[in-house]
């Protein structure tokens, strides 16, 4: 196209832009087409890969730019059988470990030049199976962090191209399986309370996974003086940590173990206010291993969640697949000055 043509037609199309977005006919053919070059050429300039005049070009750039072109991704990518982009599938929440976990995961997958979808899962197996399809082509590996009881795999995913991996749901057959032991960390942590010579040692919370581990600390442990107690809170929450603090010290408890970091905050801060001191008194771990559980004073001993152990797996899996598997990952007892 003629250098004075070209500068009218680009002229021509600044002011009707719009028209051109909503009519979403602009393609390599058409580009080609107006630049009086091949498509291949087109490509190849978009693309920044060499063999291109550079003035050429720079007209072809401008081009699209002033056509306000966009490459069809999810058409490429079925073209090409490969994709850059992996789905996350998860449930609003405001739940700060559940955040952390796609933010950890969306980290990983930039580093390792994913680009992620976030869509939140909707009751109904028809609603997510269109989710799902609409994604077909752009993102070949789909992750489930949540899931509803009521769907079942078998119907909504059948025939689907994607892989699909779970992530602390359930071992369904034919799909990954990245299941979290939540047992060990625990484990861990009591056992080292007790072999610190800690004999009163309580559970507080409302979270039934975490009786397991510290139940298996004490069959393991086979002195007969050490005790435990579980007291039942309504909830995990600070409050419920600041509440049930006159229970545990009335009981002469010299360990404590809370389901989650945000009660142990909460026993902190009625330790503080009361004078308790930590661990002479009485030791304290919690679980979540919260990203402020190092800076608490004193800093606190908790069990930790692998989440980056998990997530690393995921973008293996999204970079080269493999058949579907089940896979355990465990918690682990960070010890720090609250025991």
């Amino acid at each position: 196209m003629p250098t004075m043509a070209y500068n009218e037609y680009c002229r021509d199309i600044t002011k009707n832009r719009q028209r051109w977005h909503t009519m979403n006919n602009v393609t390599l053919k058409k580009i080609a087409e107006l630049s009086g070059v091949s498509i291949r050429t087109v490509s190849r300039a978009l693309k920044n890969q060499p063999g291109v005049n550079p003035d050429l070009c720079t007209r072809i750039l401008e081009l699209a730019e002033h056509l306000g072109y966009t490459p069809n991704i999810a058409a490429r990518n079925l073209r090409l059988q490969r994709s850059n982009c992996v789905g996350i599938i998860s449930t609003f929440t405001d739940n700060h470990v559940a955040t952390r976990k796609v933010n950890n995961l969306q980290k990983q997958l930039e580093e390792h030049g994913f680009f992620s979808l976030l869509g939140l899962l909707p009751p109904s197996p028809a609603d997510l199976r269109s989710i799902l399809q609409e994604w077909a082509g752009m993102a070949n590996t789909v992750v489930f962090l949540s899931w509803h009881h009521q769907l079942k795999p078998s119907e909504v995913l059948q025939g689907l191209p994607q892989q699909f991996i779970f992530v602390d749901i359930a071992d369904f057959s034919g799909y990954h399986s990245l299941s979290i032991e939540r047992g060990n960390g625990i484990r861990e942590g009591i056992s080292h309370l007790l072999r610190r010579g800690r004999r009163r040692i309580a559970r507080c919370g409302s979270i039934a996974s975490r009786a397991h581990g510290f139940n298996l600390a004490f069959q393991d442990f086979k002195e007969a003086a050490a005790e435990h107690f579980y007291f039942q809170t309504p909830d995990s929450s600070f409050e419920d940590g600041q509440s049930i603090a006159p229970q545990l010290l009335a009981n002469n408890i010299d360990a404590v173990f809370f389901d989650t970091d945000r009660m142990a905050y909460g026993f902190l801060k009625y330790c503080w206010n009361n004078h308790i001191r930590i661990p002479e008194q009485i030791s304290v771990i919690g679980f979540d291993d919260d990203p402020w559980s190092g800076y608490a004073c004193p800093a606190l001993s908790t069990v930790a969640h692998p989440l980056i152990e998990v997530n690393k797996h995921i973008v293996k899996l999204a970079i080269e697949e493999a058949p579907p598997a089940r896979m355990e990952f465990s918690t682990r007892f960070i010890n720090r000055e609250s025991v």
